[in-house]
């Protein structure tokens, strides 16, 4: 995944959850773990932070039939969307700002 590119929509998230590849899966949810969370808004921190410790506890035993995966699968779009809404509203930080390596002509 390029890290310039857009944001995984929660469509593809849900997809790449439901997907019966372990590798999508875990893809899917390392953006929970790599969205970043410092020079946004407060609501953005809050919700990455959520976000990030969701993904820490893992991905539960794949059953794509099974009513607790596919309620884990909800909980993790609902908490992806509401990083997503709320980067919507963050003030624009230019890239060198988010890493730290400005440049100066």
């Amino acid at each position: 995944m390029d890290h310039d590119s857009p944001v995984l929509d929660s469509d593809t998230l849900r997809q790449q959850l439901m997907s019966h590849l372990p590798m999508q899966r875990i893809k899917a949810l390392h953006v929970f773990e790599v969205e970043p969370a410092n020079g946004a808004t407060p609501e953005h921190v809050a919700a990455a932070a959520a976000a990030a410790r969701f993904a820490a506890r893992g991905i539960p035993f794949y059953s794509a039939q099974d009513t607790s995966y596919l309620a884990w699968v909800d909980k993790a779009v609902t908490l992806w969307q509401r990083v997503q809404d709320t980067v919507a509203f963050a003030p624009a930080v230019p890239k060198f700002a988010r890493t730290g390596a400005a440049r100066h002509a």
